[in-house]
């Protein structure tokens, strides 16, 4: 809307999702980057402007992509921050596992386990949820069931992991066992 009523005045329009916390725009390699779409001669007409606070990176011509992205991104990061609760979680009454002690290796595995994102996209663009899969859903149902037994002898609530198990349970039980996780996004859809 705010596009259309732009381009009625006469105007270029671009809109911004910026990715960062506070302190870090304006900081050299931080991560930081800002999500732009609308009018890509505008966005390269001021390119160098746009980078002063962090990385500019245009995400298509129709002005909503840069809210969508947006959006999609936070809910990635905060499945992420729900695994990294849970985690914690599990390790809180271990007197002896320092949360501290524990971080890298969180951080490492997490890191390590984030390629599973190009897996997913190649999944969804060729449509064979069954290419490459090193992990099937059938062994992640199963390994699964491990996670919700280990939360409740921890006496930790299973609830930020449930809402995925359940989803990949219906699709196993649909008869997609040897596929990856992609499947579920389908399950998603309405």
């Amino acid at each position: 809307a705010r596009a259309a009523w732009a381009a009625d005045r006469g105007a270029r329009f671009l809109d911004g999702g910026i990715m960062a916390v506070p302190p870090m725009v304006g900081v050299p390699d931080s991560g930081a980057f800002i999500l732009y779409s609308g009018s890509r001669d505008l966005f390269d007409e001021h390119r160098d402007t746009l980078a002063v606070p962090a990385r500019p990176v245009h995400v298509g011509e129709d002005p909503g992509h840069a809210a969508l992205h947006d959006v999609a991104l936070l809910s990635a990061m905060t499945g992420m921050f729900g695994g990294v609760v849970h985690a914690f979680a599990l390790l809180r009454r271990e007197k002896d596992i320092s949360p501290k002690g524990f971080a890298p290796t969180l951080v490492a595995w997490l890191t390590a386990m984030a390629s599973y994102t190009y897996g997913v996209a190649d999944h969804l663009e060729s449509g064979d949820y069954t290419r490459n899969v090193t992990s099937n859903l059938a062994m992640m149902v199963e390994g699964n069931a491990t996670m919700l037994r280990t939360a409740r002898e921890q006496g930790v609530s299973a609830e930020l992991l449930t809402p995925f198990t359940t989803l990949m349970e219906r699709r196993l039980a649909d008869g997609h066992g040897d596929e990856g996780t992609a499947g579920v996004i389908d399950l998603l859809l309405h």
